[in-house]
């Protein structure tokens, strides 16, 4: 997942990390703490632009022991948070070309560069 500000090609973005939340700028406003990059669930399979989707607090989606070299990631233009849930939009679905060093534990953040556009 990243912001909707964070989505232009050639954008450097942080889709998964202890500190997703000050990386990633959405237009919708912040985003919880909690929320460290990755949905449990998708209204829509596989994920698609106007879709929502829900997450668990920290690393409790279970995020992948690894990723791809390219990616499709949802980005978001509001994410809110009621209880422990957490849940927001599909405003777009980009590709990122990740980087080395992402790790499924959130101290290891997850990066990248935008390089396509999905759908908007």
């Amino acid at each position: 997942m990243i912001g909707d500000l964070n989505s232009a090609i050639g954008t450097h973005v942080t889709f998964w990390g202890a500190q997703w939340g000050t990386l990633n700028s959405l237009s919708g406003g912040s985003a919880s703490s909690s929320f460290k990059g990755f949905a449990n669930s998708t209204s829509t399979q596989p994920p698609s632009c106007g879709g929502t989707w829900t997450s668990d607090p920290g690393n409790s989606t279970g995020p992948p022991d690894s990723v791809p070299e390219y990616m499709a990631v949802i980005v978001s233009s509001s994410i809110t948070k009621s209880g422990s849930a957490i849940s927001g939009n599909n405003r777009k679905m980009v590709v990122v070309k990740t980087e080395a060093g992402y790790d499924s534990n959130p101290g290891h953040a997850g990066t990248g560069t935008v390089v396509a556009v999905i759908c908007q």
